[in-house]
């Protein structure tokens, strides 16, 4: 419940007082310069290959991924943006959700572009899912906690789905640094648990090579999904 949450959160700050998981000031938990000094992508990814340079034109892309858009919030490398994953994905801080909420709507305002699922009357919003056993070691599923905020952020009109169930993989793919054997290790490793008759936003904490969000994104469209989009709040590894 909402009001339960508040006052968890009052109590938490109070025994132990919020810090910037970036910088370490007091007070916030990620603070306001860190959140300015965060380098945004202020050009969508190619759909077909993640690319983000000027020059490319994503027409001409002989990329294979199979999105109708990606958007990302910011890159990897920033170590503001990457601090603030990190405390999230290993150590479990889930309290930077008003800081990156209000960040992602800053960006939503400044932003050149129409979001590629603006115009989506129907939409369905769906976390990456984790295998059952690294769920249950981490406790909870990073790519739900982005996706919440996102949804708030960039689709209000986005319904969450949970339509996704992931098999086990041979081995964690931010273990292997091979482009072709990413691809291999996730093949055929998602499966849609029902039809899908909306497009879709697949959201992940981060989006490295899109080997993973490709093959979810597969499953998706073999479900029915018209259109899969992709949204991270980081690009690279």
């Amino acid at each position: 419940m909402e009001w339960f949450a508040k006052i968890r959160s009052v109590v938490l700050d109070a025994v132990y007082p919020p810090f910037c998981v970036a910088c370490g000031a007091h007070g916030i938990w990620w603070c306001d310069a860190c959140q300015t000094g965060t380098e945004r992508v202020l050009r969508d990814p190619c759909p077909k290959c993640l690319c983000t340079d000027d020059a490319h034109h994503p027409f001409a892309c002989t990329g294979d991924l199979p999105f109708s858009g990606v958007v990302v919030a910011g890159f990897y490398h920033n170590p503001s943006l990457r601090h603030v994953i990190h405390a999230l994905k290993y150590q479990g801080v889930t309290a930077t959700e008003q800081s990156v909420e209000a960040w992602l709507r800053d960006i939503r305002m400044t932003r050149n572009l129409a979001f590629p699922w603006q115009t989506e009357t129907e939409l369905y919003i769906q976390p990456m899912p984790l295998a059952d056993a690294r769920e249950r070691d981490r406790g909870f599923n990073q790519a739900e906690w982005v996706a919440d905020r996102m949804r708030c952020a960039w689709a209000p009109q986005a319904c969450m789905a949970h339509t996704l169930s992931r098999l086990p993989s041979a081995m964690p793919q931010a273990s292997i640094e091979d482009k072709a054997l990413r691809r291999h290790n996730i093949r055929q490793d998602f499966i849609a648990t029902e039809r899908v008759t909306h497009p879709v936003i697949l959201v992940d904490d981060v989006i490295t090579t899109g080997s993973t969000a490709a093959e979810a994104a597969r499953a998706l469209l073999r479900a029915g999904a018209p259109r899969v989009y992709a949204a991270a709040l980081a690009l690279g590894a």
